[in-house]
């Protein structure tokens, strides 16, 4: 017994790390030659850069009988927080703060509605409830509803009150909270946020379980722990159940998300085989038409315009992969690197120069793509030039138009 758990369990954490090559229809093999999905390091959280609007701001002394606090911010849109009694154990000063602008979250706009809560942090005992009155209203189909922790680390879709018309979030610790509006594409990627944030927390429970197991077993208990099988794959069908659905639902919007599905519903399948296990119903069907999407998708663009002076030209072979836009303005020129962090959002560095002097910086960035295929790339770097004797800062942001190009050839 002791042999044939230490045996299956390299088994199960190699099979989410897997090529599944094998398992893949031969006239798609070339879309499952990216990264292969690893199941046993943690998913990147999304951060992203928030600008407060300091002078809209409102504090509070609350007690542990409970209390609220309320904000109406610049445009006009309303905030009120409730903390119910024996929320707190002592008296503390809550502050809220409007949200000037947020750059880099899978949103339309940098601009939603949101406030960030003070202190950063603080956990309560009871659930808190922030009511959002958006000064425009947003249709419902389109709202993303979001918080984030400290200055804007971990942006993650927000746990609402589901029967309430209103936008009611709940809350048990501090820090952002707001309101956006997305179409496809960004809801797209906020699923796929959704499914990191499951698949981060489920390889936790498999490591802590997996080396529970394997101390029991060099310690000398050969039957090791009770239930371990049971336990990993009652892991296994969370993982299946929190996680394909909702990178395979990203894909059907976005089919920019297609590949990294195609991989995860792969080794999940070669997972239940390896251990013997029923295999899921219809993987075929999925694959296939997974496959289908993300053939579809294999999609250049061409970037060239004028923004803040400055004359850009590029080429991108595929919007999920890094890629170089070229850009020249008086007396230089300097090239800015995109790495994604999802499909629709990443970030930027620039290096370059002119004239004896050094530019560079970094930044954030944002995509969007409407029905006829073309888009728009925004970003907004914190530029540095370096020239002999004196050194300047500034920080712009960009506007380009992306066009279909199929006559690009892309790998």
């Amino acid at each position: 017994m002791a042999k044939l758990n230490l045996v299956l369990v390299g088994v199960v954490l190699a099979a989410f790390s897997i090529g599944c090559k094998s398992l893949m229809p031969a006239k798609s093999a070339d879309i499952v030659n990216g990264p292969a999905v690893d199941f046993t390091t943690a998913g990147k959280s999304l951060d992203v850069k928030v600008q407060l609007d300091k002078k809209q701001t409102a504090s509070r002394i609350i007690s542990p009988a409970g209390g609220s606090v309320s904000l109406i911010s610049a445009d006009g849109s309303k905030f009120t927080l409730d903390v119910p009694a024996n929320a707190l154990e002592k008296e503390v000063e809550i502050t809220m703060t409007a949200v000037k602008t947020i750059d880099g979250a899978p949103l339309d706009k940098n601009t939603p509605t949101a406030v960030q809560l003070e202190p950063s942090g603080l956990l309560f005992k009871e659930m808190l409830t922030l009511t959002i009155v958006p000064a425009k209203e947003i249709p419902i189909k389109e709202q993303i509803i979001f918080g984030y922790e400290a200055d804007g680390k971990d942006y993650h879709l927000a746990l609402v009150d589901h029967k309430s018309k209103d936008i009611k979030i709940k809350l048990m610790e501090f820090s952002g909270a707001g309101v956006g509006s997305g179409t496809d594409a960004a809801w797209a990627s906020n699923l796929q946020i959704q499914a990191e944030t499951a698949r981060t927390r489920l390889t936790q429970k498999v490591s802590a379980l997996v080396q529970a197991e394997r101390r029991e077993q060099i310690s000398g208990n050969e039957n090791g722990i009770e239930g371990f099988l049971e336990q990993l794959k009652s892991l296994m069908e969370q993982y299946e159940d929190q996680v394909l659905p909702k990178e395979m639902a990203a894909a059907e919007l976005d089919c920019r998300f297609a590949r990294r599905a195609i991989h995860s519903l792969l080794a999940a399948e070669r997972q239940r085989q390896i251990m013997g296990f029923d295999g899921m119903p219809y993987v075929d069907e999925k694959v296939n038409k997974l496959v289908k999407l993300a053939e579809e998708c294999k999609k250049a663009y061409r970037i060239s315009g004028q923004s803040n002076n400055v004359k850009f030209t590029g080429e991108i072979c595929g919007l999920d992969k890094p890629f170089v836009v070229d850009g020249t303005f008086p007396g230089g020129s300097a090239k800015t690197s995109f790495a994604p962090s999802s499909v629709v959002v990443g970030t930027t560095t620039v290096s370059g120069g002119g004239g004896g002097c050094d530019h560079s910086g970094a930044g954030n960035y944002t995509l969007s793509l409407i029905e006829d295929g073309s888009g728009t790339l925004t970003w907004t770097t914190t530029d540095k030039l370096a020239c002999p004797g004196f050194s300047t800062g500034k920080t712009s942001t960009f506007t380009l138009s992306l066009q279909p190009a199929p006559e690009i050839s892309c790998p």
